[in-house]
């Protein structure tokens, strides 16, 4: 995300929101984008562990999923290794034939029509989707949609567009699609809230994670709106999903941050009283090889950690970024 020094308000504005569009926003999510790493080696695929350090099974992980309604694979944009581990178990669940839904981040809700209308295949998929390729750093996804399509699952966007979370930025929850509003509402610890309602401590969480996310360079003013607009693209996706017939599985992929259990998707969709939610978040172990999750997941399984320059460094003097 570079936003350097910016003369002024709205043009941070729109830059952060074009950042959020094409990234999610949050850092869990991701960083800028190191472009598509090579083909992954059979030793890379089995390097993932859980905090225990036990080896990813993927054919064990997809019979623990075959139950679920809701699944959420979570990710680390620009981590290829995350990518081939959810196409791996995406094929894994899509041999039992049950119609499923794959809902991405990466297409915007507004171009489902075309999408379903385009041939199944990927390239015609993702160009119907109008999927912004330098953004995503195409073909990354790649393996995704492939699996997907080979699969017999249906493909559909779930994202916001950028005009629509732009406007929740400047004018907010007025400005949200009509239908995303009754999600949206201020966060309420009051006695008489019901337990689906937004709380200052998830709202608190949420403000953090934008604020990282932009390397602490937003100006206080605009991060309750920004978070706004995040919390907006989740009930997006939310409402995508909870759009499947009742006999549909639905997968999500996403980022991180989209698929925490406390602030992001599953918030809405337990709101909506959906059931059979499982949220999966695709991590990279530290530097020092600890397994420590950045929130919470239903489960959680870390890669090695991918090198890459540091997102932040356009935001320091140049005399400290050196």
């Amino acid at each position: 995300m570079r936003f350097r020094k910016r003369s002024t308000v709205a043009l941070l504005l729109a830059a952060a929101v074009c950042a959020m569009a094409a990234r999610g926003a949050i850092a869990a999510d991701g960083v800028a984008p190191a472009g598509p790493g090579p083909a992954l080696s059979d030793a890379a695929v089995d390097a993932a562990v859980d905090s225990s350090g036990r080896s990813l099974d993927i054919l064990a992980l997809a019979e623990r999923l075959r139950s679920a309604r809701y699944v959420l694979l979570g990710e680390i944009h620009d981590d290829a290794q995350h990518h081939h581990l959810r196409a791996a178990l995406l094929r894994a669940l899509l041999v039992d034939s049950r119609p499923t839904w794959v809902i991405f981040e990466q297409i915007d809700r507004q171009h489902n029509a075309a999408v379903a209308a385009a041939p199944r295949d990927t390239e015609a998929v993702v160009t119907a989707g109008q999927l912004d390729r330098k953004g995503w750093k195409w073909p990354l996804h790649r393996p995704l949609f492939d699996a997907a399509l080979a699969g017999g699952a249906t493909v559909l966007g779930g994202n916001l567009s950028r005009a629509e979370a732009r406007g929740v930025v400047r004018g907010g929850v007025a400005q949200a699609p009509v239908e995303l509003q009754r999600w949206l509402s201020a966060p309420d610890d009051s006695g008489t809230a019901p337990p689906s309602a937004w709380r200052p401590a998830q709202d608190a969480a949420l403000r953090h994670q934008v604020d990282i996310g932009h390397c602490s360079a937003l100006p206080p003013s605009m991060i309750a709106p920004m978070a706004l607009a995040q919390r907006a693209r989740d009930a997006a996706l939310a409402a995508a999903m909870t759009g499947a017939p009742p006999n549909v599985r639905v997968v999500l992929i996403a980022g991180n941050g989209h698929v925490r259990r406390d602030i992001g998707v599953p918030h809405y969709l337990a709101a909506a009283r959906a059931d059979g939610i499982v949220s999966i978040g695709f991590l990279e172990r530290g530097s020092d090889g600890q397994t420590v999750a950045d929130g919470p997941y239903d489960e959680a399984w870390f890669t090695a950690p991918v090198k890459r320059p540091d997102p932040c460094a356009s935001f320091r003097p140049a005399s400290v970024a050196r």
